[in-house]
């Protein structure tokens, strides 16, 4: 029998002799989206079962699969949906074929957010609905965020290397707020925390090279658009502020991207708040991951020629 050998994730020649089904993609992109994206949530809720947290005031009393309930929570739904859909969408580089992975990620990840979404729909019309909650309008939020993080995380899986840095930024700067939403009692929100931000630019400019060094150049563009993108976090607490039922942003819902454009806007021609520190440490961590690539791409080309001889 042949042997089968496939490029390993984020390109590179070194090769892997195993690989799964497209159909294994449909059931784990389900369960990455929501055990992982909501991952925060999740554990929340486990704090307050065990009296690491309290719960928030006006919260369901029994389990809701997606956060539809909190009046104050439409960032974190953001997020940790983004987020979720970024990692649903990177499996779709696990099987042999990437129009089959891909395929089956954007199938697995629908499928969970219409099973969660449907659940958390039916249980919270069975629970006591605070005045201020918008369960229907969380759902639509957690699905909007949740399919483009999936594109997100299908364009830094399959596509090229050039738009890969760029494909991450806006994971980039809110993934800190995901990670605090870890810590109990903590509400998943972008708080700028630096070395969340180094480490997740690092690592997205070390992605963004394969095999050639002139690819480094894409650190360029992708350097701009996270700049700019840096103030997103604020922008959408800006956001969150300004609804409520009967507020002019729940009654046009379109407002809101004249808010994001305003803060992101303001922000982006000024250098407080973009954490010049972290932007140091990233680009020496993002040179070091892309140096490692390289020189492992170098070494496979060797390997492959003296195969040939």
């Amino acid at each position: 029998m042949a042997d089968i050998t496939l490029p390993i994730p984020f390109g590179g020649m070194a090769e892997s002799e195993y690989r799964i089904s497209a159909w294994w993609v449909l059931p784990i992109s389900a369960i990455v989206w929501w055990a992982c994206g909501f991952l925060p949530w999740l554990l929340q809720m486990f704090y307050q079962v065990t009296g690491l947290a309290e719960a928030p005031t006006g919260a369901a009393d029994g389990f809701l699969p997606l956060p539809v309930m909190a009046d104050d929570g439409a960032v974190g739904v953001v997020v940790m949906a983004l987020i979720g859909g970024l990692l649903a969408g990177v499996t779709s580089r696990m099987p042999a074929s990437g129009g089959a992975g891909a395929g089956a990620a954007i199938t697995g990840t629908l499928l969970a957010m219409a099973a969660t979404g449907g659940a958390s729909w039916w249980l919270a019309s069975r629970e006591a609905v605070p005045d201020d909650a918008m369960p229907l309008g969380m759902l639509v939020v957690a699905g909007a965020s949740g399919i483009v993080g999936l594109g997100i995380g299908l364009l830094a899986a399959l596509g090229p290397a050039a738009l890969r840095g760029l494909a991450l930024a806006l994971p980039v700067v809110l993934l800190d707020g995901w990670f605090w939403g870890l810590v109990p009692g903590n509400p998943v929100s972008p708080a700028g925390t630096w070395w969340v931000f180094a480490v997740a630019l690092g690592v997205a400019f070390g992605l963004a090279v394969d095999s050639k060094p002139i690819e480094l150049l894409g650190w360029l563009p992708a350097a701009g658009v996270i700049w700019v993108l840096q103030a997103t976090g604020p922008a959408l607490l800006a956001v969150q502020e300004n609804v409520w039922p009967g507020s002019a942003l729940t009654d046009d819902p379109l407002r809101a991207a004249g808010i994001v454009w305003d803060e992101i806007a303001a922000a982006a021609v000024v250098s407080d708040g973009h954490l010049l520190g972290a932007w140091v440490v990233a680009l020496l961590l993002g040179a070091a991951i892309a140096a490692l690539r390289l020189s492992r791409e170098a070494a496979d080309e060797g390997e492959l020629s003296e195969a040939w001889a």
